[in-house]
C-alpha cells in the first residue's frame, strides 16, 4: 500500500481502532530455528519457539521481530521492520522463493499461520548473491513440509480470529496442509459511528489469509512441491467536516476505502544430480489487487502480476569447495487507473506540502518491469574450517535499461573452538518502490535503481553450552535515492522530471547480542544496538538525520518455567524517540478561482482560509522523548490439547509520546501518547 502514498492518514485510524481490541493470537508447536544474521549462516540463533513466546507478540513470530537487534517497526502502522537505518520500503520479503504481497494485516497480525512456518531468517546486511531487489534487509520465510501422517484437523478460535488447519498424507509418498484464517471483528460489530468526532467506520477491519502446500516425493532423490498463499484486507471509513484533521487537509472529507489482496502460487522441483550436485527449479506467479480511496485526495485502483522463473544449481567440488549458480527471469506487470490531488514528495527525505493543495492527476495506463539476472557464489574452504565465499549478482533491468554488477563476499575465521571472526561486503540495488515515481503521468521512467554497499565485521563467542554472544559493527552506504525535483515547474519547463535520483546517505552502528539457552528452567536474550543514520540532498548539500534514525535500541527478554505447566516471561524495550520536523506556525491559504493564494485578494477567494500551510523548521531536527515499556506474559498448558496465555502490554503504563497534535493554525500543540496498559487473553485448542 505504501507504494502509492507515503504514511497515509488511514494508518492512524487503524492504530486507533486496533488499540481498542487487544490482540489474541495462539501458541504453536515447537518449530525450527530462526536465524538473526548480518551475513550468511552466522550469528547466535534464536529459535522459533522462543519468538512465539515473546511477551507482547501474541504468539506471532513475525510480530516478535522488533525484539531482535537493530530492528524498529515502521512509523506508518504497517508493522513492517526498518532494519539498520533503512526504510521498510528498502526490504525484500519472500516465502519459499516466492515474493510476498504484504506481511501484516490491518490489525497487526501477520499474514501467516505460525503453525505452517518452518523457519525464517533476517538478512540484516551483505547477504549472499541469491537474494536481490533490496538495499535495506531481506526477510526469508520457509514453510515446513506437511507431515506424512493420517489427516488431522486443528481449530484455532479466539475473540478476533478463527482458523482451521487440515493436514495429512494423500498417498504413501505425498502429503498436504491447508490453512485458512479469518478475522471475526465484522461478525459482531457492524459499524462504529462517532458523529461528534466526524468518524463513521462503516466497514470494520476485515481480513483473511491462507497457506497451502503439497509435497510429493517423486523418488529417492527428487521432490515436487506446490505452494499457494495469500491474504486480503478491507476497511471503509466516512470522514466528516468535524474530523480533527479536516481543517488541515480538507480533501480528507469523504470516503476512505482500502481493499486489497494478493495471491501467490509456485511450483518447485528439486533433484540430486550425479556427483552430488543438486538443482532447484521454481516457477511462481503473484497476483495483487489494490483499491485505495481517500476523500478527494486519491481514488486509485491497481492490479499487478509478477511472473518468475528461477533455477539454482549447487555443485560440491572434489577439493571440498562449493559452487552455486543461478538464473532468474522476472516480469512484473501493472495496470492502474485513478485520479486525485498529488504533490510529488518522499516524506522520508523531505517536507511535503499539504496534499489538498496538490496538482490534479489522472492515471490510466499499464507498465511492465522485466528483469533478468545471473548469480553465483564460490565457497572456498580453508584448513581448520575457515571459509571465504565470493559471489556476484548480475542484474539487467529492462524497464530502466540499467545493468548492475553486484559483488558479494563473506568470510568466517575460527580463532579457536569458542571465538569466531566474521566479515562481509556486498553491493545491492532495488527497483524503485514508490510507483508514483515511475508512473508515466506522475513520475520519471528514466530513474536509476537506488543502490547500497554494506560492510559488516564482528565476532561470535561461545561462553559455555548455554550462553553465547556476538558483537557486530556495520556501515551502509546508500546512493541514487529518489526524491522530488525541487526545480520542477511544469509551466516553465515541461521537459523536467518530477522525481530524480537526488539523495544519498549512510548508516553505521554496533550491535551486541547475549543469548541464554534453556537451562535452569529459564532462557532469554539481551540485545543492545547503537546506530546513526544520515541522508543528504545532492542539489543543496544539506545533511540531516534520517527518519528512521534511532540511536539506542535495547531489548531484554526472559522466560522462566515456573512449573511443568506454567511459564512466565517479560520483554522490556527501550528505544530512542522518533524524529520530527518542528512546526513554527502556519500560513493561511485561500482557495481562489485562479488556484491557491497566501493572501485573500477577493477575486473569487473564500472569506475563510481553506487551510493553513505549516511553517516547518529544520527537517528531522527534533526528537521525541525516548520510548520504553514492559510487556508480561503467562502461559498455562492445561493439557496436550489446550493452552491458555495471558499478556499485559505496557505493564507500568508509561505514556510514550508518539507525536504532537497541532491546532488548525499550528499555533499550539500537545503531545499524543500511546494507550496505557492493555490486557490480552488467548487460547489454543488441538483436536
Amino acid at each position: 500500500m505504501k507504494h502509492l502514498t507515503k504514511k497515509p492518514l488511514y494508518s492512524a485510524l487503524l492504530l486507533g481502532l486496533s488499540s481498542c481490541f487487544p490482540a489474541m493470537a495462539d501458541d504453536v508447536k515447537e518449530l525450527s530455528t530462526i536465524s538473526v544474521q548480518g551475513q550468511v549462516d552466522t550469528g547466535p540463533k534464536i529459535s522459533t519457539d522462543k519468538l512465539l513466546s515473546v511477551a507482547g507478540s501474541g504468539g506471532d513470530p513475525l510480530k516478535a521481530i522488533e525484539a531482535l537487534p537493530g530492528v524498529v517497526l515502521s512509523d506508518d502502522g504497517s508493522g513492517e521492520p526498518a532494519v539498520r537505518g533503512s526504510s521498510p520500503e528498502d526490504n525484500y520479503y519472500q516465502t519459499d522463493h516466492m515474493p510476498v504481497g504484504y506481511l501484516f494485516h490491518t490489525l497487526g497480525d501477520s499474514t501467516y499461520n505460525p503453525s505452517t512456518i518452518e523457519n525464517f531468517s533476517l538478512k540484516a546486511g551483505a547477504w549472499d548473491s541469491q537474494y536481490n531487489n533490496a538495499i535495506g534487509a531481506v526477510l526469508d520465510t520457509q514453510l515446513r513440509d506437511p507431515y506424512l501422517e493420517p489427516i488431522q484437523t486443528e481449530l484455532d478460535i479466539s475473540f478476533l480470529r478463527a482458523g482451521i488447519l487440515i493436514e495429512g498424507a494423500v498417498t504413501e509418498n505425498s502429503a498436504f496442509f491447508a490453512s485458512w484464517r479469518e478475522g471475526l471483528l465484522d461478525w459482531y460489530i457492524d459499524h462504529i459511528d462517532e458523529p461528534d468526532e466526524g468518524i463513521a467506520i462503516t466497514q470494520v477491519p476485515k481480513y483473511n489469509d491462507y497457506q497451502f502446500k503439497y509435497h510429493y516425493e517423486v523418488d529417492a532423490v527428487s521432490n515436487f512441491r506446490f505452494v499457494a498463499l495469500g491474504a486480503r484486507d478491507a476497511l471503509t471509513v466516512e470522514l466528516g467536516e468535524k474530523f480533527e484533521e479536516a481543517n488541515k487537509e480538507p480533501g480528507l472529507v469523504g470516503r476512505v476505502n482500502i481493499d486489497g489482496y494478493y495471491d501467490s502460487q509456485g511450483f518447485m522441483y528439486d533433484t540430486l544430480l550425479t556427483g552430488g550436485s543438486s538443482s532447484l527449479w521454481v516457477f511462481s506467479h503473484k497476483a495483487q489487487d489494490f483499491e485505495f480511496e481517500i476523500g478527494s485526495l486519491f481514488d486509485i485502483t491497481m492490479q499487478s502480476h509478477d511472473y518468475r522463473i528461477k533455477n539454482i544449481l549447487e555443485m560440491p567440488l572434489k577439493n571440498g569447495d562449493g559452487l552455486h549458480l543461478g538464473i532468474e527471469l522476472k516480469d512484473n506487470q501493472f495496470k492502474y487507473q485513478g485520479d486525485g490531488l498529488y504533490n510529488p514528495c518522499n516524506d522520508d527525505l523531505e517536507s511535503c506540502d499539504p496534499a489538498s493543495t496538490g496538482e490534479p492527476f489522472t492515471l490510466g495506463d499499464s507498465l511492465s518491469i522485466r528483469s533478468s539476472r545471473l548469480f553465483s557464489t564460490y565457497d572456498y574452504m580453508l584448513a581448520g574450517g575457515h571459509s571465504i565465499s565470493f559471489g556476484v549478482n548480475s542484474l539487467y533491468n529492462e524497464f530502466l535499461k540499467e545493468l548492475s554488477i553486484e559483488p558479494r563476499l563473506n568470510t568466517r575465521y575460527y580463532l579457536n573452538q569458542n571465538w569466531t571472526l566474521t566479515a562481509a561486503i556486498g553491493r545491492h540495488s532495488q527497483t524503485p518502490r514508490d510507483l508514483f515515481a515511475i508512473f508515466k503521468e506522475t513520475g520519471n521512467q528514466m530513474l536509476d535503481m537506488p543502490k547500497s554497499e554494506h560492510f559488516v565485521a564482528g565476532f561470535e563467542f561461545k561462553l559455555d553450552d548455554d550462553l553465547d554472544m556476538s558483537l557486530e559493527a556495520y556501515y551502509k552506504n546508500l546512493h541514487e535515492l529518489i526524491i522530488s525535483n525541487h526545480q520542477y515547474d511544469e509551466e516553465l519547463n515541461a521537459t523536467a522530471h518530477k522525481y530524480i535520483n537526488g539523495a544519498q546517505g549512510h548508516s553505521y552502528g554496533l550491535e551486541f547480542l547475549l543469548n541464554k539457552h534453556l537451562t535452569d528452567h529459564w532462557y532469554g536474550w539481551l540485545s543492545v544496538a547503537y546506530s546513526k543514520t544520515k541522508r543528504k540532498i545532492n542539489t543543496t548539500g544539506k545533511t540531516f538525520n534520517y527518519s528512521y534514525d534511532r540511536p539506542w535500541v535495547i531489548n531484554l527478554v526472559a522466560n522462566f518455567e515456573w512449573s511443568e505447566k506454567t511459564t512466565v516471561g517479560f520483554k522490556w524495550r527501550y528505544q530512542s524517540g522518533n524524529l520530527l520536523t518542528p512546526i513554527l506556525g502556519g500560513t493561511a491559504i485561500y482557495q481562489c478561482d485562479s488556484g491557491f493564494e497566501e493572501v485573500n485578494t477577493g477575486n473569487g477567494c473564500g472569506a475563510e482560509p481553506y487551510l493553513y500551510d505549516p511553517i516547518e523548521g529544520e527537517f528531522n531536527s527534533e526528537r521525541l522523548p525516548a520510548r520504553h515499556g514492559l510487556d508480561m506474559r503467562l502461559d498455562y498448558q492445561k493439557s496436550e490439547m489446550t493452552l491458555f496465555y495471558f499478556e499485559i502490554i505496557n505493564a507500568y503504563s508509561n505514556l510514550n509520546v508518539t507525536e504532537y497534535e497541532y491546532s488548525d493554525d499550528y499555533s499550539t500543540k500537545e503531545g499524543v501518547s500511546e494507550l496505557e496498559t492493555l490486557f490480552s487473553l488467548g487460547v489454543k485448542l488441538n483436536f
